[in-house]
This record gives structure tokens, C-alpha cells and sequence, in this order.
């Protein structure tokens, strides 16, 4: 074995064991594929920080180049999940957004319709009030009408019976005229008949 693998290897043999815990707690949170993970990132650093320090020491530039490549993937995972907790972040952001636009626009729908059904009350509550109107002129007028034939047939029964009256009067007057004419006939037959009598009664004696 190489002078240099038996550090080498002495220091993976103790991170490995050091790890075994994170494993665990990974393994039990079902974070043990997540490489972003912030643990695990921690750990990664803190290996790559033990490879690139004790590969300096030990003058182990294998140990150093891991170290600093594992200290490059470290960066970049933890870039990756600032990256995406920026993205989250502005999903979230738009997801608010869009609920709070949605919002608005429900809100704006409602106002609209309660405005609209407010209208077409107002509408029907004026056409039952112009149609109340109408009805009190229609009644009004019927009414008037009413009054008006009353007034014209009773004129028309007052003339009739003026009439009726007057005619009843001219009968009577005649009737009147007629039966003086025949009193006066009788009289005149009775004075006649007397005076024959008289002319008789002289020429019998």
C-alpha cells in the first residue's frame, strides 16, 4: 500500500463512520437521495473541508483535488437550492398574485351581478308603478265615464218624462175639451126634446 493511501484512507474510513448517523435521520425523513438536502450539505462541506486541510498537510494532492471538487459540488448544490428556493419563492409570490387578481375579478363578477339585479329590480318596480298609475287613470276614466252616461240618462229619463207629462197633459186638456163638447151636445139634445114636447103638448090642446 502507498505511504499516501493509508491517510487516505484512514480519513474516508472515519467521515464514512461519521456519516452513518445522517444516514439514519435521511433514511428515516426520506431525505437519503436528496443531495440538497441541508445536512447532507453541511456534511459534504465539512468533508470537503477535512479532505482539502489534512490533503494539505499531508501533502496528498489526490486528497486535496477531492476535497476541492467536492467542495465545487457542495457549491453548486447549494446554488441549486438557493435557485430553487428563489424559485419557490416567486412561485409562491405569483401563486398569491394570481389568488389575489382571482379574487378580485369574483369580486368584481359579484358587484357586477348584484348591481345588474339591483337594475332589473328598480325596472320591474317602475313598470308596477307605472302600471299602477295606468290602472288609477284606466279606473279614474271609467269612472268619469260613469258619472257622464248616469248624468246623460237621467237628462235623457228627466225629458222623457217632462215629455210623457206634457203629453199626458194635452190628452187630458183634450179629453177635457171632448167631454164638455158632448155635455154641451146632451144639453142641447135635452133643451130640444123639451121644446118638441112643449109644441106637442100645444097642439094637442
Amino acid at each position: 500500500m502507498n505511504v499516501q493511501m493509508l491517510p487516505r484512507t484512514i480519513v474516508g474510513t472515519y467521515l464514512s463512520a461519521a456519516r452513518l448517523p445522517l444516514k439514519v435521520v435521511a433514511k428515516a425523513r426520506g431525505q437519503q437521495h436528496n443531495e440538497q438536502w441541508p445536512p447532507s450539505l453541511a456534511f459534504e462541506g465539512f468533508e470537503a473541508g477535512v479532505e482539502t486541510v489534512l490533503g494539505s498537510l499531508l501533502r496528498d494532492d489526490t486528497m486535496v483535488e477531492a476535497g476541492r471538487l467536492r467542495q465545487a459540488k457542495v457549491a453548486q448544490l447549494r446554488r441549486a437550492a438557493y435557485l430553487e428556493t428563489v424559485a419557490d419563492s416567486k412561485r409562491e409570490r405569483a401563486d398569491q398574485q394570481f389568488a389575489q387578481r382571482r379574487e378580485h375579478a369574483e369580486r368584481k363578477r359579484v358587484d357586477a351581478h348584484r348591481r345588474a339585479q339591483q337594475r332589473e329590480q328598480k325596472i320591474e318596480q317602475e313598470a308596477r308603478q307605472r302600471t299602477t298609475s295606468a290602472d288609477r287613470a284606466a279606473t279614474r276614466k271609467k269612472t268619469a265615464a260613469r258619472k257622464t252616461a248616469a248624468a246623460q240618462q237621467e237628462v235623457i229619463e228627466r225629458r222623457e218624462r217632462a215629455a210623457t207629462v206634457a203629453s199626458l197633459d194635452r190628452e187630458a186638456q183634450a179629453l177635457k175639451v171632448q167631454q164638455e163638447a158632448l155635455d154641451a151636445a146632451e144639453k142641447a139634445e135635452v133643451i130640444e126634446e123639451s121644446i118638441e114636447g112643449t109644441k106637442e103638448a100645444r097642439k094637442s090642446s
